[in-house]
């Protein structure tokens, strides 16, 4: 990477203060020598104090009318606006086919489970099989 390349990387840090003392030396040192990374650098605070200018005070309440003026713009249409009913119609039409699918499935399923026939061993039914365990143990 060429020094240019790492002041281009180290300009928005240097800008914004996050760059440390020694980068930020550096930086200054380099744009001091390179007149196209001096130009970028002039060109980033020009840029951004625009940028504040036309921002105004952090505080500042925005403008009379700037409401009813957005909102005249998106119902005259030439604002960009983002539809959301075709979104909403596919994504309710994707989970009508999940669902359809779903139930589909549980009913197959459903149809194609062997069928349990109610527990019978040597002709005898669950009801006396559990009888023959509990009598003994209520002491009948």
């Amino acid at each position: 990477m060429t020094r240019c390349e790492e002041f281009r990387q180290a300009l928005g840090r240097l800008h914004d203060g996050q760059a440390s003392p020694a980068e930020a030396e550096e930086a200054r040192a380099h744009a001091a020598s390179c007149a196209a990374c001096a130009a970028d650098a002039a060109l980033l605070e020009a840029v951004a104090a625009r940028l504040r200018e036309r921002a105004g005070p952090a505080d500042a309440a925005p403008p009379a009318g700037l409401r009813e003026a957005v909102v005249l713009r998106l119902k005259r249409g030439d604002a960009a606006v983002i539809e959301l009913r075709p979104f909403l119609r596919r994504a309710a039409a994707a989970a009508a086919a999940v669902l359809l699918a779903a139930s589909t499935a549980a009913a197959w399923q459903a149809a194609h489970r062997p069928r349990v026939e109610p527990a019978r061993e040597a002709g005898v039914t669950r009801q006396e099989i559990l009888a023959e365990i509990v009598r003994p143990r209520m002491g009948r």
